[in-house]
Parts: structure tokens; sequence; C-alpha cells
């Protein structure tokens, strides 16, 4: 028998079956709305959307609610858009009372800041020179470790025609005076409440990695962890960085007793896990023979395509950061082995994705809202977008846009022959949906089918540790309908489509 989650109509139904089934008492869940126990009873429904306090509350007089804050709590806030949202910002500019919400809790679930000793790895440093870092988030769950890498896009030459050196230089200088530059800003210790989706420590948000320790790698080369060169004062240091935090890891960190470790990141740091994931994945299982070590790129699967004008515009910028950084040295050996005159092509996965060793997952909208505007430079709104010119029906950039599905689809395809791997990509307009769609089950592929990314990612992670692999297994769950027929998540990225374009991670 199956109930609403929420709602009078499912209080009354809960209160009777606990009762009738002696699955629960008055006073069952206290002070457990924020973890899961066996004498807590919840529906089907509730679990899978991922947040049963309120349902928990009304049946076991629960814990404090999370108060709103206009039509929802800042909790939900924040869960839509952690980039945008925080517990800080709402009170700030919106006056919310956000005391009672789990994400607001600063203490919990919040990470260390460890910066690397500069005489025992001199050579691992920002932009600017500072030295680079990581977060670390100790996880009851022992031998298991979640190492993700920031995105936050690269530096180079807008002039993407022809860019230059000097461009592309003076677009790192500038970035070298901020976050994604320099650690001088950055905090001792990264809130709770900033960690949401995958990252988050709370079980409801996060019922897979919520206990497994977290190391989070903040962004500051500008080449996600490939360059190898100092020009003009500028340290392009990315490939010594990710070095020294795997020696930490290993000779600091106990990682050597690991039994399964997830390489993940999102946009930027999500090419970071292709590029480097099968050098890390060896180097790993040196050190902690017995860990299984996966790939879980979010939103990095990105496509050597031109633009609507039929220039290589975004490709050239990315060349034109790896010619000045040295980094091309850092990227895919194997890729390297197979173009030893192109170096560059290795910046794209569809160039070598039969050759990662690595089991991987791919996660990646098929209308990935940073090829749209970035690689393809679209100017209009598929669906039509307040104050944005609507795509004409059959027009060139419609088509554009309906075929970046295709081409991801034979592009990964490879990866997908070997066992263990996969895919999931909704036909929705994204990019990055681990923070903001993690349990959301408006986001199904297909739509209807249960499977979340969360539920995918967790049945994904549990072959890997079953003790014999009984059969090959393939994870492929890619939409068969084009925008915007997944009515389940096709709508609700329209708006960011237009509005989000400058804070785009990539």
């Amino acid at each position: 028998m199956a109930f609403a989650c929420g709602g009078l109509g499912a209080v009354v139904l809960l209160s009777s079956l606990v009762s009738a089934t002696g699955l629960g008492s008055s006073s069952s869940c206290q002070g457990h709305c924020r973890s899961w126990t066996d004498d807590c009873w919840c529906n089907d429904a509730c679990e899978s959307h991922g947040n049963c306090c309120a349902d928990w509350a009304a049946v076991c007089g629960g814990a404090a609610s999370c108060a709103r804050c206009g039509t929802y709590t800042c909790d939900d806030w924040i869960r839509w858009d952690p980039q945008k949202y925080s517990c800080a910002s709402l009170k700030q500019d919106w006056g919310c009372d956000c005391s009672g919400c789990s994400s607001c809790s600063a203490a919990l679930g919040s990470a260390d800041l460890v910066l690397l000793n500069d005489a025992k790895h001199p050579q691992a440093r920002c932009l600017d020179g500072s030295m680079a870092g990581y977060y670390w988030r100790q996880g009851a769950a022992e031998g298991r470790y979640l190492l993700f890498f920031e995105g936050g896009g690269w530096c180079y030459d807008a002039n993407c025609d022809s860019p230059t050196a000097e461009g592309t230089l003076a677009d790192c200088r500038k970035r070298s005076e901020g976050r994604l530059g320099s650690s001088n800003s950055w905090s001792a210790t990264k809130d709770g409440s900033w960690f949401t989706g995958m990252l988050s420590s709370d079980l409801l948000q996060n019922p897979i990695f919520n206990n497994w320790t977290l190391i989070y790698l903040p962004y500051c080369d500008g080449t996600s962890w490939s360059g190898d060169a100092v020009v003009d004062g500028l340290h392009f240091r990315g490939r010594a960085i990710l070095d020294a935090v795997m020696t930490e890891l290993g000779d600091v960190r106990g990682i050597t007793s690991a039994s399964q470790v997830v390489l993940s990141g999102g946009s930027a740091g999500a090419s970071a896990v292709l590029w480097h994931g099968d050098a890390l994945a060896g180097r790993l299982r040196r050190v902690a023979p017995a860990a299984e070590v996966v790939a879980l790129p979010d939103a990095g699967f990105f496509l050597d395509l031109p633009d609507r004008w039929g220039t290589s515009c975004w490709p050239r910028q990315m060349r034109s950061i790896f010619n000045v950084s040295s980094g091309y040295g850092s990227l895919h050996a194997g890729c390297l082995g197979r173009f030893p005159e192109e170096p560059w092509r290795c910046l794209f996965p569809q160039y070598y994705a039969d050759m990662i060793s690595t089991r991987t997952l791919v996660l990646h909208s098929l209308y990935d809202l940073s090829e749209l505007q970035s690689t393809l430079r679209l100017d209009c709104c598929p669906g039509g977008c307040s104050g944005y010119p609507t795509c004409k029906p059959g027009g060139e950039e419609m088509a554009l846009f309906e075929g970046l599905r295709a081409q991801h689809l034979a592009a990964w395809a490879p990866l997908l022959h070997r066992r263990g791997n996969g895919v999931w990509a909704p036909a929705c307009v994204d990019h990055t949906m681990s923070w903001n769609h993690w349990t959301d089950p408006a986001w199904e592929v297909p739509a209807g089918s249960g499977h979340t990314l969360a539920a995918v990612v967790q049945e994904w992670l549990d072959f890997g540790r079953a003790p014999v692999f009984s059969a090959d297994k393939h994870f492929v769950f890619q939409d068969n309908v084009s925008w915007p027929e997944n009515k389940g998540c096709a709508h609700s990225k329209l708006a960011p489509f237009v509005s989000e374009s400058a804070d785009l991670d990539i």
C-alpha cells in the first residue's frame, strides 16, 4: 500500500498504520529526524523524495522545523541552487530566519582547510604563488573516500577567433586575484551548508556519501590540475598540486587502508577526473591495493565542436591555455600516445573514451547548458524564455541544439562497451546536476522510472562492491527521447539558460 508524502490525509493514514502495526510510538523518532533508524517509519514516496522529516514529525512528534522564507524553507532554497543561496545570503538579502534548518548548522558537515607545506611541496602553488591545499571532512564509513575536484572554468583569451598568449596570460592574471587563482581568501573551515547534494553530510540530502570521508580540492591553478610551468610570475602548477595532494593522502591521511575511492568533480573538475582519472587510480591502487577506484565526472564530457558560425571558438581557447601552461603532458597518457602530434585532442574525451580503464559513470546532460552557450554560442532559448529570443523551429540554431544530443550519444558510446561503466544523461538543459538534482524525483531517466541520479549511482557503486562479477553489466541511463519529452525536468532550467550565463563554472 502506498501513501502520498505529506498532507493531512497522509498524516491520518500514517498515524493509523503506525498505531495498528506497532512500527512506531509517540516518541520513537524524537531526536532522529536527521538520521535513519529502524524504528522510524516512512512510506516509499517520502523515502524516494529524500525528505521525510515533516512526516516523521507529524507521526512521531519529532524535531524542530525549518521556517519558511517566502514560499519555501531555507533548506529548499539552498538545495535548489547552492551556488546562489546560502544561509548567510538568505538572511542578509531577504531577512530569512534559517535557525531551525538543517542546512544552516555551520558545524554540521563542515570541512577543514589543509594548506600544503611549502617546504615539502614548494611547487604546489596557486596562480598567484600562494600555497594550494584541500578541505578534509572525516567520515564514519571506514575505508570509503570521496575525492572531489571543484569546478570553475579555465583562463584564456576572450578572443576565440585568434587567441594569443598575451590575451590568455592577461585573463589568468585577473583570475589570480580571486579565489580561483589564490588561496589567500579561502576560509579555514568551509561551512557545512555549502556542501549540498552528493557532498552533503545530511543523510536525507545524501543517502550515499553522507558518511564517507570527503577530500574537497579547491581549484586555483586555471588548468584543471594540469599546468607545469611558471610564466610571467603566474604559477601554472596544477600538476604539482595534484601530486602533492596524492602524496599527503598516502603519507598523512591513511588512505592506504581504503576499500573504495570515488573520483568526482563538476564541470572543469569533471574534466580533471576524465583527464587524470586513470593515472590517479593507478597511483591509489599502488598505495591502497585493496581499494576499488572509480570515476564519477559530472558535466565534464565536453565535445570538440564548432560554434554556430563554424568557428572552433572554445576549443581554440582551451588550446591557448594549455600551450601557455605546458599542460598537455598531464593529460591521459594513452591518448597522448595515440595523438603524439596533436595532443590538444586529449582535451576532449570523445577522442579517447575507449581507452579509459577506470570504471566510470558519466553524468552529463544531453543538452549541456555550458556547451550550448560556450561551445555552440547559441543566442536563443529553445523553449521560449522571458526577454530572450525563441529559437526558430527548423532554424539553424535549433538544429544545433537538437544535434547536441546525438553527438553526445555517439561520443561516449565507446566508453559504455567496458563492463561496469555507464552514463546518466537526461534530455534536459542543465550543467552539473549532482549538487541540486541528486535525489530530485523530477529528474529521472527515463521519466517516471525511479532512476534518479542518486539511485543510479548507488546501484553502480554496489556493483563494484560485489564479491563476484557474475556477468557483464552496463549502467546506461540516457533518455531515448529528445528535449522536451522528459517532461519531469525539461522546463526546469529554461530561465537559467539565460540568466546564469555569467556564472557558469565551466
